[in-house]
């Protein structure tokens, strides 16, 4: 049978644990007494509200902390509160802080026995990192959505503008030239020549058109045929020199990745043709074990990508790295005035392509 200094140095021990619990967990707990007058709090709720012990304790009422609790009916409401209840389990509450701000947490109460004059703890814990988290996960599969309806669209329009339009030029094509080989006039003639002209260039114009919305070969050959077509298209369009290296395996990728690595390419092939005034561009493709990496590099004369960003003129910059970070990757872009520029694409491979 135990003594009672047994049983006294026992519940010492139980109560410094306890003591030593409440002190150090990270969820903020306070306990208020039967009116609703804060009697204690833990660091966690100092660090989270910004007010201190010596504010809140004995002079901050619960409902100063609290902007009320959500429900499915309204935004908030104290016709059900926790405190009037001897035990809540969970529910949700909007918390003020000393600076006047407030934020969603979630939280936990329950009433101590009568020994303990009716007190109520209560147990919060933040909620605005998880549903930061939560809109992060909205967006991300909101952005994923609209790139994948907007390559469907270009799929589309390319295959009209070829199979409609492109048809429909190469038609009259065919006809001006029967009707060239006619008897006609010199000024006639000299106009079916300048019809014919004009028709060939629309022709030239929407196969270009239909090529940059969505290039034929990327669905039907791959990612490496698709790249060499917009090299050739660069280098001939705006006389720069490009040269592709491919190390590891050639094989074909997912849909997505194959779209996303050739859009990336593409918009910095052509930031490269449009504002660095390069010369040279090379593209390195490595197919490693469990990535991709694709590193684009040109001569030309350099930005500075921070001042370009926060100017607003960094659009194509974001939507590479938007491309890549759904599919769980990077884009690296290293610049200077000057120095040329780098782009580094980094996509993990998944199990199903290894």
């Amino acid at each position: 049978m135990s003594t009672w200094r047994e049983d006294l140095d026992t519940s010492s021990e139980m109560f410094s644990l306890m003591q030593s619990i409440f002190a150090n967990v990270s969820d903020a707990i306070l306990v208020v007494d039967r009116d609703g007058l804060i009697v204690k709090v833990n660091a966690a709720l100092e660090q989270m509200t910004g007010w201190t012990e010596k504010e809140l304790v004995g002079i901050k009422h619960i409902c100063e902390l609290c902007l009320g609790m959500a429900t499915c009916m309204e935004e908030t409401s104290c016709a059900d509160c926790f405190f009037k209840q001897v035990q809540m389990p969970s529910f949700e509450m909007r918390l003020r802080t000393r600076d006047g701000r407030d934020y969603p947490v979630a939280a936990s109460s329950a009433r101590l026995p009568d020994g303990a004059n009716g007190e109520l703890v209560m147990v919060i814990r933040d909620m605005s990192a998880q549903q930061r988290a939560e809109k992060e996960r909205y967006q991300h599969k909101l952005t994923n959505y609209a790139i994948a309806a907007q390559e469907e669209e270009r799929k589309r329009i390319a295959r009209e503008l070829h199979d409609g339009v492109g048809q429909a030029l190469y038609s009259i094509l065919v006809g001006l030239n029967v009707v060239g080989q006619g008897h006609l006039s010199d000024p006639i003639r000299q106009h079916v020549n300048d019809l014919l002209q004009m028709t060939s260039k629309a022709m030239e114009e929407v196969k270009r058109m239909a090529l940059e919305l969505r290039p034929s070969a990327l669905d039907d050959l791959g990612l490496l045929p698709a790249l060499r077509s917009l090299m050739k298209r660069v280098e001939k369009s705006f006389d720069i020199q490009v040269e592709l290296h491919v190390q590891g395996e050639r094989r074909r990728y997912s849909a997505a990745m194959e779209t996303a690595l050739y859009r990336i390419v593409q918009e910095a092939m052509t930031n490269t043709a449009k504002y660095a005034k390069a010369s040279q561009l090379g593209i390195v493709f490595e197919d490693r074990e469990k990535e991709v990496v694709v590193t684009i590099v040109d001569d030309g004369v350099g930005f500075e990508v921070e001042k370009a960003l926060h100017a607003g003129k960094g659009l194509g910059i974001f939507g590479m790295k938007e491309r890549a970070q759904l599919l769980g990757g990077t884009v690296d872009i290293r610049s200077a005035p000057d120095e040329g520029t780098t782009v580094i694409v980094r996509i993990p491979v998944s199990k199903e392509e290894t």
